[in-house]
């Protein structure tokens, strides 16, 4: 029996996820799906994401009928389980028996044929029972039954009850467990939102407006990837929460701008649309291959200079700047239902390691900064080490900066009291963020 296309896809994905620390959402908008029809590729996409979001719960499962420890497993043998697993427990409308011999199958042309025998007999006694009573088997109110039941670290579980409380936990590992919208912007200075919406009408692909802002658009109907509007780069998927933290930075046409940690490109870009004039912007990563591909994928806007360097040391410039944005490296805990694998990889002690890096990287920004000037501060966490413990320690080394609000009252409304930014992600529809603006509005000491 030959394996499907969409299952052999997804197999080979999970395998470099696992194995590379890839990213799933980058995989499947590569080689090794490009093949897949629009059928295929919308199951190969459901069996990724769903054995990543599930891979504890699945991982129970198949330890329940099985006498081997998943973490003894070839990982060829671990993915095939869980994959059929995934389908048998979830997906209804694929019959036990195909996902169980088509994992069989995987484990042969990974050419590990002495486990099919392990993997045939594990996969039918999971088959034999009825997957939503398996699942409800894990629903206790516990930390550790609540991590089962919802596929998150027992860590992360305890660390956000304690932080939101039950209720608003729960609310947080359901939203990661749901499959993400599409968002995405116009990314060429000659492209209107009306040209835009002609375009994508002919090409059958349908939008709307983001309740956040009215330039966030999301996909409602269609293939936006298969567009010459994405393949072009006139447009970005970006996601709704990441589309608002440049807006945050309110840049003026005379401003000079720096991104700190331009990473992709995304928030540059989005620096230079909203500037609307040729006066430079530098977009700064320690990382020069990204900043090669961030150059293609943003080569409609010429106001960007791109220039490697180490953030946390003294930067290589001679002029100071009025706007910089720290998009800092984070672990990412906002993102977890676009990128599920990040639940798997992240350890506690990496988050304290982190804070150290954003503060260095802030201390570093606030040096280049213009008195007058405006600094935003932004994660993808949810982490208070990484947001407000950040922002706090930094206020009290350096009583010349404070924390402003936007000029703009759209803006404004989405600050709290203490003139924070935060995206609870099932309140919101986005992933979750946190960003502060600071203001330089004395010399820095020692200046």
């Amino acid at each position: 029996m030959s394996v499907s296309p969409a299952r052999l896809a997804a197999f080979r994905i999970l395998l470099r996820v696992l194995k590379e620390k890839s990213y799933a959402s980058e995989l499947l908008h590569s080689h090794l799906a490009d093949s897949l029809g629009e059928k295929d590729l919308r199951l190969a996409t459901e069996l990724v994401f769903g054995v990543l979001r599930q891979q504890l719960l699945l991982d129970e499962v198949l330890t329940r009928h099985s006498n081997r420890a998943p973490q003894r497993l070839d990982p060829e043998v671990l993915l095939a389980l869980r994959l059929a697993a995934y389908q048998i427990l979830f997906l209804d409308r694929v019959p036990a028996r195909a996902a169980l011999h088509e994992s069989v199958e995987l484990v042969k042309s990974a050419g590990l044929r002495s486990a099919a025998g392990y993997v045939n007999a594990v996969l039918r006694k999971v088959s034999l029972n009825d997957g939503k009573l398996i699942r409800e088997t894990f629903t206790a109110d516990s930390e550790a039954g609540l991590a089962v039941q919802y596929s998150h670290p027992k860590w992360l579980v305890q660390r956000w009850l304690l932080r939101f409380g039950q209720e608003r936990t729960i609310r947080m590992l359901e939203t990661n467990n749901e499959s993400p919208k599409i968002y995405f912007r116009i990314n060429a200075p000659e492209l209107s939102a009306e040209l835009l919406a002609s375009e994508l009408s002919q090409l059958a692909v349908g939008f709307k407006c983001h309740r956040l802002s009215e330039d966030i658009f999301e996909v409602i109907r269609g293939n936006i990837y298969q567009t010459s509007l994405f393949r072009e780069h006139r447009i970005v998927i970006q996601d709704a929460g990441s589309q608002l933290i440049s807006h945050l930075l309110e840049p003026q046409p005379t401003d000079v701008c720096l991104d700190l940690c331009a990473g992709w490109g995304g928030k540059t870009s989005q620096i230079a649309a909203l500037k609307q004039s040729p006066r430079m912007i530098v977009a700064a990563d320690l990382r020069w291959h990204r900043l090669q591909v961030a150059r293609r994928l943003h080569a409609h806007w010429k106001s960007i200079a791109w220039v490697a360097c180490d953030g946390t040391q003294q930067l290589p410039f001679s002029r100071q700047f009025d706007r910089i944005l720290v998009d800092a490296p984070c672990s990412g805990t906002g993102t977890l239902q676009r990128h599920p694998e990040i639940r798997w990889r992240l350890r506690p002690e990496q988050i304290t390691e982190l804070a150290l890096l954003q503060l260095s990287l802030l201390e570093s920004a606030f040096r280049e900064l213009k008195l007058g000037g405006r600094v935003v501060y932004s994660t993808c966490s949810l982490e208070e080490e990484e947001n407000q413990e950040i922002v706090n320690k930094f206020l009290d080394k350096h009583p010349e900066a404070g924390l402003v609000l936007p000029a703009a009252a759209w803006l404004q409304r989405l600050f709290d009291e203490r003139r924070f930014f935060e995206l609870f992600p099932p309140d919101t529809g986005s992933d979750g963020f946190f960003a502060v603006v600071l203001e330089k509005h004395s010399e820095t000491r020692g200046q």
